[in-house]
């Protein structure tokens, strides 16, 4: 029953996120005046399919693992060669490839555009409903021999920044130990009843991942108090909080490609799906959350300019733009390689990072 339930997360967080998804790429497809011949969830054997009044094909296949919109005069589903198939003067206006620059622009860049929008939608829904949980960066607990012990920090302790960052609550305390820069000093201000105190501390590598700690943990028993937002305040914090997470992603992979932080942490399918199934365990607010994370995952990863994402094709059109014709065929398919030999190393170096642990926790190794 747990595997069914980690295994059912999976793929519905998966299929909710690349519907949104290709749904950018197919609305704004049809506004541009394209006509998009096929909408499929999944790959594989198709299991249903409909054919709508507009001629597009909606399929629903067997591997629910991805999906994706076909335009006319594709000859593939990632719209990177035009097809061979002959076609009318007319159904050559509405292939995508027939789009001016701005227009192919905006139907690629909608994909990972909708998957921000569905964070923002969900975020903010939460903010006015439910509201913004809040638990105070009280010390509740200094590890034994850890740097915060060694710098003086006690229990009771609020800490209230982190270099002149103000710290709202726990999660902001983690998120600014956990990115900040490696084997340099942080500077903490510090309230202790009612003195106001200024600490230096070198956060240390910590665990197999070598995750950066002070050594504090929260409060046990600590109720958080929930702030809720009218509908305009929580679009802004929604929008805010989007926003902070794909900075965060930004420095984190940039500490891994400067050498500065392994990648220990991070996650591929195998790890997403075990995120998954946790957050759908923790109940429905969880997944909600987890759902808004992964889709601003999916956007961040999409923009990234790797040739055969959304970000790769984005940097062709520009090219396009700049010097006035497209990058050539045989230039593209030689990128286009490359950017899937990237893609398959980046999934078989995180799946060798995820079985590991999935199987110790499992076994309890």
């Amino acid at each position: 029953m747990t595997t069914l339930i980690y295994l059912f997360s999976f793929v519905l967080i998966l299929s909710l996120v690349v519907i949104v998804h290709e749904g950018g790429h197919f609305f704004v497809a049809r506004l541009c005046g394209i006509q998009v011949e096929a909408f499929s969830i999944g790959f594989g054997k198709k299991l249903w399919v409909h054919k709508d009044k507009k001629g597009t094909e909606w399929r629903l296949c067997a591997i629910p693992l991805g999906g994706y919109v076909q335009m006319l005069g594709d000859e593939d589903a990632a719209s990177t060669k035009k097809s061979k198939k002959v076609l009318t003067d007319e159904e050559k206006e509405r292939t995508f490839f027939a789009q001016p620059v701005y227009k192919r622009a905006a139907v690629i860049f909608a994909g990972p555009f909708m998957n921000y929008v569905l964070a923002v939608v969900i975020f903010a829904a939460i903010l006015a409903t439910v509201g913004y949980p809040r638990i105070p960066a009280r010390v509740g607990q200094v590890m034994e021999g850890s740097v915060a012990q060694k710098v003086g920090i006690q229990v009771g302790d609020l800490i209230l920044s982190v270099n002149n960052k103000k710290i709202e609550d726990f999660s902001d305390l983690k998120r600014a130990i956990v990115l900040g820069n490696y084997g340099q000093s942080i500077d903490l201000q510090i309230q202790r009843n009612e003195e106001i105190l200024s600490l230096s501390a070198t956060p240390e590598l910590v665990g197999k991942d070598e995750v950066p700690q002070l050594g504090v943990i929260s409060e046990a028993i600590v109720e958080p108090s929930y702030k809720k937002y009218n509908l305009i305040g929580a679009i802004g914090k929604a929008i805010q909080e989007v926003y902070q997470m794909n900075v965060d992603t930004f420095v984190y992979l940039k500490q891994i490609v400067t050498g500065k932080r392994k990648a220990n942490d991070l996650r591929g399918p195998v790890g997403i799906a075990e995120a998954s199934g946790d957050a759908a365990r923790g109940g429905w607010l969880s997944f909600i959350l987890f759902l808004a994370q992964v889709s601003v995952g999916i956007g961040f990863v999409n923009l990234l300019p790797v040739p055969i994402l959304d970000g790769g094709h984005l940097v062709f059109l520009l090219y396009e733009a700049i010097v006035r014709k497209p990058v050539s065929e045989r230039v593209q398919n030689a990128l286009l390689k490359v950017g899937m030999a990237l893609l398959l190393f980046l999934f078989c170096f995180t799946l060798f990072k995820d079985i590991p642990r999935v199987i110790g926790r499992v076994f309890g190794l």
